[in-house]
């Protein structure tokens, strides 16, 4: 790995954690101030009763943890003593991780939010390790999984199911992998770099201003790494929770 490309991932991840941390830090330091308001934070509509009633929308900074069913179809990391196909060995495994989503502006129905995301996976177990000489090891080995991204969101709000809201994710970002074996020349940690695309519909959001309940999100992600030496790719099955801040 060069020193450029290591210098733009840890560019990457230091906007990963930036807007991770600091974007709650910053939004309650703004609202601490007036604000001029170019778009209304919230749709008023008058009921058949004459009543106003709240439709609402998720207009400030949210985090939404998220637990995620990952099914790679293809995980493969290359040393320069081993391969491991883990993609081969195991169908699935849990992810946990959790998201910064912050809106950008709106436009109609439509909405655009930045999102930074962080998550954690592990798995370990005996698995085939092949050396480079073609000869085929079992060993155990485990293996810690940290996704690091960043993805603009864009949100439609449905007039007529104004309950669920579609919404398609565009991103990229870094995957760092840690593998340890009690064999020498299997510890090895790498970044590979890849996009995602992730298609999710949003239900239940809150009914006032003050709530803290965003409502569920669920999701499909399909992900592929950019790397040349290492393969990740396949998809997710995603349910999130929105927690106003």
């Amino acid at each position: 790995m060069t020193k450029s490309y290591r210098s733009k991932l840890f560019l990457l991840i230091g906007f990963l954690f930036l807007d991770l941390f600091y974007s709650p830090i910053l939004l309650a330091a703004t609202s601490r101030v007036p604000k001029i308001k170019t778009t209304r934070e919230i749709s008023v509509e008058k009921s058949s009763q004459g009543e106003l009633k709240n439709s609402t929308l998720l207009e400030s900074t949210w985090l939404m943890p998220q637990l995620s069913i990952m099914m790679p179809t293809v995980l493969t990391l290359t040393n320069p003593n081993f391969e491991v196909a883990y993609g081969k060995q195991f169908p699935s495994l849990t992810q946990v991780s959790v998201a910064a989503v912050t809106p950008l502006f709106n436009w109609g129905g439509f909405r655009v939010l930045s999102t930074a995301q962080l998550g954690f996976s592990y798995k370990a177990g005996p698995f085939e390790m092949t050396r480079f000489n073609g000869e085929i090891l079992r060993e155990k080995i485990s293996l810690s999984w940290v996704p690091m991204n960043l993805g603009a969101k864009f949100l439609y709000s449905l007039s007529s199911f104004p309950f669920m809201k579609p919404s398609i994710t565009l991103g990229g970002g870094s995957h760092w992998f840690y593998q340890t074996a009690n064999i020498g020349g299997a510890n090895e940690s790498f970044w590979i770099p890849y996009y995602f695309v992730t298609s999710a519909v949003s239900f239940l959001e809150g009914t006032t201003p003050s709530d803290w309940f965003g409502g569920f999100t669920f999701g499909v992600t399909y992900q592929n790494s950019l790397s040349k030496f290492q393969s990740v790719k396949g998809l997710s099955f995603d349910l999130g929770l929105n927690l106003l801040l």
